[in-house]
């Protein structure tokens, strides 16, 4: 009782002190718009609403990691209306979460036996690696380190932790499915208004600052939707295509599974017309897998007719030419194509100056963005083009090798939970799609950064966290089985 009462009583409190703020905002929102403008007086208006979000994240910080969930879907897209630094607003939110996450440990309400995985171990090795990099000589930047090491390494033990932390009930893996499948077709929404009735104000701004180069090309238009550009639009829609299909043939509930396939679907037509070619990786690596996973003969031939004859299409013939969308595409097939020729010439210059780099050059130092830091610099004329390349020039042979272990261990470790231990098909299905998606995101991004960009990345952690809290899943399901039978 004494506890409910301390409850209510910080509400008393906390309803007071925005009732304050409020009466307050009469007299200091009209003198701040004569004073500095319209600016400064919406930010002070935000505040009762951020007073709220901290009580209640403070209060229970799972609320605070399903905000990371949802705003990292639409970060970027955001950031092309509003001046807003996504990666920071981001930070803020994990921040808060952690902290949210301490005042409740204090509080004995979190227990940290939950993150007694070895994704907490993995992702930790590959961040003190990351972090050991500052000793690389090569290494010259320290601010190139200290700006980018979150989206290489940060946010993998970070959204991680808080996942293994604060997802912890088959409801959750439900709820973030629906969510994420929500989510999918408001970016499909999106994308189709763009191919319909054009760009709005903010994205033909977005464009004509240097974004056009990638998106009007002489094949035709590539849409984005609101994510951070097309390549990581069609990665992630080809991401979506794969989980929401695979889960539509286990999930239980009709209307779910009607709902999903739907997902699917207008997944594979929007990743279509973001005309990027990498993202057919994630389909063609994600259901080679569930060939394998599936357990079920006849779903597995089906699903490799279904990518073979993709393959045949696409490789053999020329049906569908005139169509720009399908035209790209085919050319991610062919081996004659310039641009991947380009990239290969890439890749043997980088080959070159790596060579007695086993250490890489030093992370942030890599492609485009190491001419923020060194504009001069060999590294920062050659595109890396992918998250693997990347990762070779800027941590060395050493580092990606370390990086792909962890992420095939990763992958073996779901794919043996899928075929060996979980015993509820449902939650099998759920395990296998977000296994067979995580694989297919390692596979395309050999041919673009997606892996490090918002939203697919977080969008894999809190995948891969389900991954190793599967057996712990199909205990509570069996144990709720148990429970239900004996009072039957």
């Amino acid at each position: 009782m004494g506890v409910n009462l301390k409850i209510i009583g910080n509400l008393i409190q906390f309803k007071y002190l925005v009732y304050g703020i409020l009466l307050a905002s009469v007299f200091i929102i009209p003198l701040l718009i004569v004073k500095f403008g319209v600016a400064y007086s919406f930010i002070y208006s935000l505040l009762p609403a951020v007073l709220l979000y901290l009580f209640i994240v403070l209060s229970n910080p799972y609320w605070g990691l399903v905000l990371i969930f949802i705003f990292n879907y639409f970060i970027m897209g955001i950031t092309r209306y509003i001046p807003l630094q996504g990666g920071i607003a981001m930070d803020l939110l994990i921040m808060t979460t952690l902290l949210g996450v301490i005042v409740q440990t204090i509080n004995g309400k979190i227990h940290w036996a939950r993150i007694r995985s070895p994704l907490i171990l993995l992702s930790g090795i590959w961040l003190v690696y990351c972090v050991l990099e500052l000793l690389n000589p090569e290494a010259i930047s320290q601010v190139a380190w200290a700006t980018t090491i979150r989206g290489v390494a940060g946010y993998f033990v970070l959204i991680s932790l808080l996942s293994m932390l604060l997802f912890d009930k088959f409801k959750d893996l439900k709820w973030v499915i629906f969510a994420w499948g929500v989510m999918t077709m408001l970016a499909v929404l999106k994308a189709f208004m763009q191919k319909t009735f054009g760009f709005d104000y903010a994205e033909t701004r977005w464009l004509n600052e240097g974004a056009w180069k990638q998106h009007l090309i002489f094949s035709g238009i590539r849409y984005f939707s609101f994510y951070t550009d097309a390549g990581n639009f069609g990665s992630g829609m080809g991401y979506s295509m794969v989980v929401f299909s695979i889960i539509s043939f286990y999930v239980k509930k009709r209307n779910l599974k009607i709902f999903y396939m739907i997902v699917a679907v207008s997944a594979a037509a929007a990743m279509m017309i973001s005309g990027t070619r990498g993202a057919l990786a994630v389909p063609f690596a994600g259901y080679a897998l569930f060939t394998l996973l599936s357990r079920n003969f006849k779903m597995a031939f089906i699903t490799f007719v279904a990518l073979l004859s993709v393959f045949l299409f696409l490789k053999f013939t020329y049906i569908g030419e005139s169509n720009s969308f399908i035209r790209r595409m085919r050319t991610a097939v062919n081996m004659n194509d310039e641009s991947l020729k380009t990239r290969l010439d890439n890749q043997q210059r980088l080959r070159v100056y790596l060579a007695d780099k086993p250490f890489g050059a030093g992370i942030g130092l890599g492609g485009g963005k190491a001419r923020e830091f060194l504009p001069n610099a060999y590294l920062s004329h050659i595109p890396t083009d992918s998250w693997f390349v990347m990762l070779w020039v800027e941590t060395g042979i050493v580092g990606l090798i370390l990086n792909l272990l962890i992420l095939f261990y990763i992958v073996a470790y779901g794919s043996y939970m899928v075929m060996f231990k979980i015993e509820d098909k449902e939650l099998r299905g759920y395990i296998t799609a977000l296994t067979c998606g995580v694989i297919g995101i390692i596979a395309t991004s050999y041919g673009n950064e997606v892996l490090g960009q918002f939203p697919t990345a977080f969008l894999v952690y809190i995948s891969m966290a389900f991954m190793f809290k599967s057996r712990k899943l199909d205990l509570e399901i069996k144990n709720k089985s148990l429970t239900i039978a004996k009072y039957v």
